[in-house]
């Protein structure tokens, strides 16, 4: 699962800062961090179920989608060969992830000339191209751009690093994690959180 990537790319705020507010508010929301994440659409669906933020994600109308796609884990091979034809299974799937990004691909470049050539306008490549991206396969990768303070990230991290979540989303949940300790934006409080099981 290393095709799941975070970085913080700023942050606004610190310790310091959740102590000067504290007169008014305990809720450490004066932490705030941006983040960007590119992560399977499946999982980036899971992430936006968390009302936690302000997020911009990839556009299928200005940009051709990326043709990445996350391959089989560890995990799920391990339980398909329990399975009759369970290692056929597998292939199957990268072969039909494949199979739709060529297609998506093809048809992306050959509008892209349609549209150079005239015969269809630049609205309407946009148009067609953004349709066509609904055949891509769920585990495509895409790019996402999020701000969260860090009561609703402690909230999301709470939830989605349990051992029961899936195991892509605790990827992303465990990057963003990482992040924040590694940029030291405030560990006092992520002491305090983690001390209190994430809950404010």
């Amino acid at each position: 699962m290393d095709q799941i990537k975070v970085e913080l790319q700023d942050f606004m705020g610190g310790d310091r800062a959740i102590a000067e507010a504290a007169w008014t508010s305990s809720k450490v929301e004066s932490v705030i961090f941006r983040f960007w994440i590119r992560m399977p659409i499946a999982v980036d669906r899971q992430f936006m179920t968390h009302r936690i933020g302000s997020h911009s994600g990839m556009s299928g109308r200005y940009r051709t989608m990326p043709s990445e796609f996350l391959d089989v884990p560890k995990d799920v091979y391990n339980i398909l060969s329990k399975v009759p034809s369970g290692d056929k299974r597998g292939v199957e799937y990268s072969s039909l992830s494949l199979a739709a990004n060529m297609w998506y691909q093809e048809t992306t470049t050959k509008l892209r000339k349609d549209r150079d050539s005239g015969l269809i306008t630049d609205d309407e490549f946009k148009r067609v191209r953004e349709f066509f991206r609904g055949v891509l396969p769920q585990h495509n990768m895409t790019e996402r751009v999020s701000l969260m303070n860090l009561r609703s990230w402690s909230n999301f991290y709470k939830l989605r690093s349990k051992p029961d979540a899936q195991p892509e989303i605790q990827v992303v949940a465990n990057l963003m994690h990482e992040e924040i300790v590694k940029h030291n934006v405030c560990p006092i409080a992520l002491e305090a959180l983690e001390r209190n099981s994430w809950s404010i």
